[in-house]
């Protein structure tokens, strides 16, 4: 890295701490007064203070990609009021060499939140969620979660609660034979999974067959269940969303969806948005070299920043567009993730060749 590669590099890296540090500030606050709305008077002050704390790496993680952005155009916006971009072309250095001088600013940030989507969120957002629970309710706290849905094949299953030691309390199954006529229902009380063995044993409950001549009702002590999902795959689907999950926890989400026959699913589009999310910061990267050297090349700082948020607000609209499009119309993940990603690369390479 020369001279020059280390100017742009500092002056980037210190923008978009800049911006990082007030936008985490901000959603800090919101987060922390949204918690304080509750109504549970167990849950005051000192809980909701936990809690954000607890799922601060998650929320770091989400403005990561906008504060790389708006770190840019401050930074590049800087230099070019300053004429030291002007400098630097007639130098000889071309915007694709500029872009070349932002990689390893960019490289720095996308790794800082690859660390914490992958293995810092996912572990304090699930222990922010279960010590919530536990502050508003107490022993209770996994009985008031509303329970959790699943279906593998014929099978529908209503689990009333999972503990932290992975077993399954209240368990209700409903089979179903070709007609989806309902021929069985099985009740136990809990449900404990069995590691060295890979499957379900069913404790202290009762079978229930329906025929059309009769309806016979046969009690157990334990009772084996056959079924591919684990205790950690429960887990996450019962304390975690898909955006606020590992992407190994997404594969194994996505695996199990796909034995259940489903189709495009949250969890897809949830892995696909992080494995591209190196094309995301890229792209960004590019749109704010893009705008400074062409139409915010000679405007205010003040200009500058409003343009910047109100295209990083439109990205997002245009990604939480896409994701429920994907799933109504069985649009592919990847396609979904990849189509506003696209567009701003696009624009950005129009207007670099423009201006080069």
């Amino acid at each position: 890295m020369n001279t020059l590669d280390r100017y742009i590099t500092t002056h980037a890296n210190r923008s978009i701490l800049v911006v990082a540090l007030c936008l985490i500030s901000l959603i800090t606050l919101f987060a922390l007064l949204e918690e304080l709305d509750d109504n549970q008077a167990s849950y005051g002050l000192r809980e909701a203070a936990l809690y954000v704390l607890r799922t601060l790496p998650r929320r770091l993680d989400e403005i990561m990609v906008y504060s790389v952005f708006l770190g840019y155009l401050i930074a590049l916006g800087r230099l070019a009021e300053t004429n030291e971009i002007t400098i630097f072309r007639v130098s000889g250095m071309s915007p694709w060499r500029i872009v070349r001088a932002l990689l390893p600013s960019m490289m720095l940030w996308l790794v800082i939140s690859l660390v914490l989507s992958e293995y810092v969120a996912p572990g304090s957002e699930r222990s922010a969620e279960v010590n919530k629970l536990q502050a508003q309710y107490g022993e209770e706290a996994s009985l008031r979660r509303g329970g959790l849905w699943i279906r593998n094949g014929n099978l529908y299953m209503r689990i009333r609660a999972i503990d932290k030691n992975g077993q399954l309390h209240d368990v209700t199954q409903y089979w179903l034979n070709q007609d989806t006529e309902m021929v069985q229902s099985t009740f136990a009380k809990t449900a404990q999974y069995n590691e060295l063995k890979q499957h379900w044993v069913l404790h202290s409950g009762s079978t229930t067959l329906l025929t059309k001549e009769k309806v016979s009702k046969h009690p157990f002590e334990e009772l084996i269940w056959d079924n591919p999902i684990t205790p950690d795959l429960l887990a996450s689907q019962a304390f975690l969303e898909p955006n606020k999950m590992s992407m190994l926890a997404l594969l194994r989400q996505i695996e199990f969806a796909r034995t259940q026959q489903l189709g495009v699913s949250e969890y897809e589009l949830a892995f696909w948005s992080r494995a591209l999310k190196p094309v995301t910061y890229f792209g960004l990267t590019l749109f704010a070299l893009g705008v400074v050297m062409g139409p915010l090349r000679e405007v205010g700082m003040g200009v500058r920043l409003t343009f910047g948020i109100f295209a990083g607000l439109g990205f997002k609209y245009l990604q939480d567009l896409f994701a429920p499009a994907a799933m109504v119309f069985n649009i592919p993940a990847v396609i979904a993730i990849l189509l506003p990603i696209s567009l701003y690369w696009c624009i950005a390479w129009v207007l670099i060749r423009r201006n080069a």
